[in-house]
C-alpha cells in the first residue's frame, strides 16, 4: 500500500514514505513472503526525483541492476526473483531457505551487494545521490544493529559514499551545501550516540561551522570518516585520497563564487542600492582565506598519509593540483604583491613535486613514482596564473623545462616509463603558458607557442594519437598572436584548423565561435583599413555557416565588438556609421528573442569610441545621443548598457578630437565633454579614473581659445584630481601642455607642498 502510494499523482514528497517502506519491507517480510519485486526497486530507484508521477506514464529512471541482491535476511533467507511456469512474470520475490552461503559463493555477498548499489548511486549522474547513498548506508547500518544483517557496511561502502559527495560537488558545485533539515541530515541525527543531547547539538555546531569556512564535500567527507572511526573502521589510502578530492573540488567552487561576486561587484560597484550580496559561502571571509583553509587541511592529510605510509602517487597529484587552484588577486595596484604570491603557490607546488620524486627515490616504493599526472599538475600550476601578474615569460620557460624533462625520461626508457609519456595535456598547457606570456608584448612567447603547436601535428601525424591538438590549443595559439599584433599568423592557425577538419571531421577540430571571434579580435588591436575589412570579411563567413546551420559558429556581443572596434581604428570614411548600423540591428535582433545578442555597454562603449576616432562632422553630438540613449535605457531598468567610467570618457575624447570646424562647433563640443566630464562626477555609480583627467586637459587645450581661461580651467581641473588622489605622470604631462609655463609651476609647486604636508 505505501509503496503504491508513493506513485500516486498526490503525493509530492515521497521520499520519506519510500524510506519507510524500505524499512517495514524487512520488519515484516517473515510474515510477506510474496510481493511485488519489480514496483519495490521501481520505487527505490525514483527516490531522487521531487517530481510527482504522472498517473498515465511509468518512470523510466534508470535501476540499479544489484538492488534486489541486497534482500537478505538476517537468518539466512533470501530473496531472489522466481519466474512463474505458466506467466513467465519474474515480478514476484519468493523466499530460498538458507540461502546465504549459495548466495555468497556466487558473489552475491550483502556487503558487496550494498557498495555495488552505493558505487552505481554515486555515479548515477543524479541529483542529490550523495545524500541518497548515505541514507541508504545509515539504513543497512540499522538493519545490521537490530539482527537483520550478520555484516555491516565496511570501509569500501563509506569509500562509495564519500565518493558520491565528491561527485557531486563536480556536477551541481554544492557537494551538500545547505541541505540541513531535510531527510537526511535529520536521519544523521536520529543514528547518533543518544549519550547526550548537549554532544548531539556540539557536533551538528561543529558540522555548521566546517561547512562555512571549509566547503561542503570536504565536510561532509571528514563526518563521514568521524563516522568510520566510531564505527571500529580504519580508513584507508583510498578513504584519505577521496577526502583530498573533495577538498579539490572545494577549491574549484570557492574559486568560482570568488569570480562571481568580482563579476557582481564590478556591475554594481559605487552603487550601495543595487549592490549584490556575496554568496553565503564567502560572506566572511575571502576566497583567498577559505582557499588557505582548504590548503592547510590537505597538508595535514597528505603528512598523515605518509606518517601511516599510504601516501601514493595520486595523493601527491591531488595536492599539487590543490596548490595550483590557490587564486591571486590581479589588481594592477600590487604586481609585485601578486607576483610573489604566485610564486610561493608554484614554489609549494613544486615542492610537492619534488618531496614525491625523492621519496620515489628513497624508498623504491612504486607507489608514489611521478607519472604523466604528476608532471601534468605542476605544468598546469605555471599554466593557471593569471596573465595580468609579471613573471608569465618565466613560468612558460619553467612549464617548457618539466615538457623537455618527461620527453628525456620517456625517450631513455618508452618501455619502462610509459608513465611519463606525454600527452596532449602536456603540450597544451605549455601552449597555454606561452599564450598569457604574450600579453606582455613577447613576440617570440607567441612564436615559441607556434611552434609546440607544429610539434604536436608532427607527433600526432607520426602515429603518436595521445598528442593530438585540440580545439583549445589551437584556440591559445590564436590568443597569443592577437596579443602580440600579428593578426595574420592567427587567420593562418585559423585556416588550418579549417582544413584539418575539412579533411577528418574531427569535431575537436571544428573552429567554433570563440577561435572566430579570437581572430577577429587580432584584427581589431592592429587596427587599419585592412585589418577591418579581414575582421568584417570573417563576421559575414560565421553569420553565412550560422544561416546554413552551423550552431557553433554563432556570432556572440563579444564578436560583434571586435569588430566594431576594428573599424573604428580603421579611419575609413563613414566607418563609425557602420559601427552604429550593426549595433541598430542587434538591438533589432535581440528585440525580436534572440536575447543573447542584446547590446551591452562594451557594444555601446566601441561605437561611442569610433565615432572619437572618425573625421565625421558633428561626431560628439553623435556620441552624446548613444551616452544618453544608454542612460535613458539604464533608468528604465536595462542595466546591461548602463555607462560607466569608460563610456563617458570616450564621450569626452570625442569632444577632445573636435578641434576642426568654426567657433560654434568647437564651442558646442567643448560643452558636450564638459557635460559628460561633469556627469560622471555627479554619478552614482561610476567614478573618474586618471585618464578622464588627461582627456579632459586635452578638451581644454584643443578647444579652449582663451589662455587666461584655459589656465584657470586647467588649475581647476588639476586641482580636482588631485582631490580624488589620481594623479600621475600622465595626468601631469598633459597639464604641461594645456596651460602656460607660470600656471604650470605654480599648480604643481602646490602639488609638491600638499604632498610634503
Amino acid at each position: 500500500l505505501i509503496l503504491n502510494y508513493t506513485h500516486s499523482s498526490k503525493m509530492k514528497h515521497h521520499r520519506s514514505v519510500i524510506s519507510v517502506a524500505f524499512s517495514l519491507l524487512f520488519v515484516h517480510y517473515r510474515d510477506n513472503y510474496s510481493f511485488n519485486c519489480d514496483l519495490f526497486c521501481h520505487g527505490f530507484s525514483s527516490i531522487p526525483s521531487r517530481k510527482p508521477l504522472a498517473s498515465s506514464k511509468r518512470r523510466t529512471r534508470q535501476i540499479s541492476p544489484f538492488l534486489p541482491i541486497l534482500f537478505e535476511g538476517g537468518d539466512g533467507h533470501y530473496f531472489e526473483p522466481v519466474t512463474s511456469s505458466k506467466t513467465n512474470d519474474k515480478s514476484s520475490l519468493k523466499i530460498q531457505p538458507n540461502s546465504r552461503q549459495k548466495s555468497i559463493s556466487r558473489g552475491r555477498d550483502p556487503i558487496i551487494s550494498l557498495n555495488m548499489n552505493l558505487d552505481y548511486l554515486a555515479k548515477s549522474n543524479q541529483k542529490d545521490a550523495a545524500f541518497r547513498a548515505e541514507e541508504l548506508l545509515l539504513r543497512i547500518e540499522a538493519l545490521h544493529e537490530d539482527g537483520y544483517y550478520e555484516k555491516s557496511p565496511d570501509v569500501c561502502s563509506y569509500n562509495c559514499v564519500i565518493n558520491a559527495f565528491c561527485l557531486d560537488s563536480s556536477r551541481y558545485g554544492h557537494g551538500g551545501i545547505g541541505r540541513r533539515g531535510g531527510v537526511v541530515m535529520s536521519t544523521v541525527r536520529g543514528y547518533k550516540n543518544n549519550n547526550s543531547k548537549d554532544k548531539e547539538g556540539t557536533l551538528e555546531e561543529d558540522a555548521t561551522t566546517n561547512e562555512e569556512l571549509i566547503g561542503g564535500a570536504t565536510s561532509n567527507a571528514e563526518r563521514l570518516i568521524q563516522r568510520m572511526m566510531q564505527k571500529g573502521l580504519t580508513p584507508n589510502d583510498i578513504t584519505y585520497n577521496t577526502l583530498l578530492r573533495c577538498i579539490s573540488k572545494d577549491m574549484d567552487l570557492v574559486g568560482r563564487e570568488n569570480l562571481n561576486n568580482q563579476s557582481k561587484r564590478r556591475d554594481n560597484r559605487s552603487n550601495p542600492k543595487t549592490e549584490s550580496k556575496p554568496s553565503a559561502s564567502v560572506s566572511t571571509r575571502t576566497a583567498q582565506t577559505h582557499q588557505n583553509l582548504l590548503v592547510q587541511k590537505a597538508e595535514s592529510i597528505l603528512s598523515k598519509m605518509e606518517d601511516l605510509q599510504i601516501a601514493n602517487t595520486i595523493s601527491y597529484n591531488t595536492m599539487i593540483s590543490i596548490l595550483s587552484k590557490q587564486q591571486h588577486p590581479t589588481s594592477h595596484n600590487s604586481n609585485n604583491n601578486n607576483k610573489n604570491q604566485a610564486e610561493e603557490s608554484v614554489r609549494q607546488a613544486e615542492a610537492c613535486f619534488h618531496r614525491m620524486l625523492s621519496l620515489s627515490t628513497a624508498t623504491s616504493d612504486e607507489r608514489i613514482q611521478p607519472d604523466t599526472c604528476s608532471f601534468n599538475s605542476l605544468i598546469g600550476a605555471y599554466a593557471k596564473i593569471g596573465a595580468s601578474i609579471p613573471g608569465a615569460k618565466e613560468r612558460a620557460i619553467r612549464a617548457e623545462d618539466l615538457l623537455r624533462q618527461m620527453e628525456n625520461l620517456y625517450r631513455e626508457n618508452p618501455e619502462g616509463n610509459k608513465s611519463v609519456k606525454p600527452d596532449v595535456v602536456s603540450y597544451s598547457s605549455v601552449v597555454s603558458a606561452y599564450a598569457k606570456a604574450s600579453m606582455w608584448g613577447e613576440e617570440g612567447c607567441a612564436l615559441k607557442a607556434l611552434e609546440i603547436l607544429k610539434m604536436m601535428e608532427e607527433l600526432y601525424e607520426g602515429g603518436e594519437e595521445g598528442v593530438k591538438p585540440n580545439k583549445r590549443t589551437y584556440t591559445a595559439v590564436i590568443n597569443a598572436f592577437a596579443r602580440t599584433g600579428q593578426p595574420e599568423n592567427a587567420e593562418m592557425i585559423l585556416s588550418n584548423m579549417k582544413r584539418r577538419y575539412e579533411l577528418s571531421r574531427d569535431v575537436s577540430l571544428k573552429p567554433d565561435t570563440i577561435c572566430f571571434t579570437s581572430t577577429i579580435d587580432a584584427y581589431a588591436k592592429k587596427g587599419g583599413e585592412e585589418a577591418a575589412e579581414r575582421a568584417e570579411n570573417l563576421l559575414h563567413e560565421m553569420e553565412n555557416l550560422y544561416n546554413m546551420g552551423d550552431k557553433d559558429v554563432k556570432p556572440n556581443t563579444r564578436t560583434y565588438s571586435a569588430v566594431i572596434t576594428a573599424m573604428g581604428k580603421s579611419g575609413l570614411p563613414r566607418a563609425a556609421e557602420k559601427a552604429e548600423q550593426i549595433l541598430d540591428e542587434m538591438e533589432y535582433i535581440s528585440s525580436c528573442g534572440s536575447k543573447d545578442l542584446a547590446p551591452n555597454t562594451i557594444l555601446y562603449n566601441a561605437v561611442i569610441d569610433a565615432y572619437a576616432r572618425s573625421t565625421t562632422i558633428g561626431k560628439c553630438n553623435r556620441a552624446e545621443l548613444l551616452l544618453e540613449r544608454m542612460i535613458e535605457e539604464s533608468n528604465n531598468g536595462n542595466m546591461a548598457i548602463r555607462p560607466d567610467t569608460i563610456t563617458f570618457n570616450s564621450v569626452i575624447n570625442a569632444a577632445a578630437r573636435s578641434s576642426f570646424g568654426d567657433y560654434d562647433v568647437r564651442k558646442e563640443a567643448y560643452m558636450i565633454g564638459l557635460n559628460a566630464f561633469k556627469s560622471l562626477h555627479r554619478s552614482d555609480y561610476c567614478q573618474p579614473s586618471s585618464i578622464t583627467y588627461v582627456l579632459f586637459l586635452r578638451v581644454l587645450e584643443n578647444l579652449m581659445e582663451s589662455e587666461e581661461s584655459r589656465d584657470y580651467m586647467a588649475g581647476k581641473v588639476f586641482e580636482l584630481c588631485r582631490k580624488h588622489n589620481l594623479v600621475n605622470d600622465a595626468v601631469v604631462s598633459q597639464l604641461k601642455k594645456t596651460c602656460s609655463h607660470d600656471t604650470f609651476y605654480v599648480v604643481t609647486s602646490s602639488q609638491c607642498t600638499h604632498r610634503k604636508k
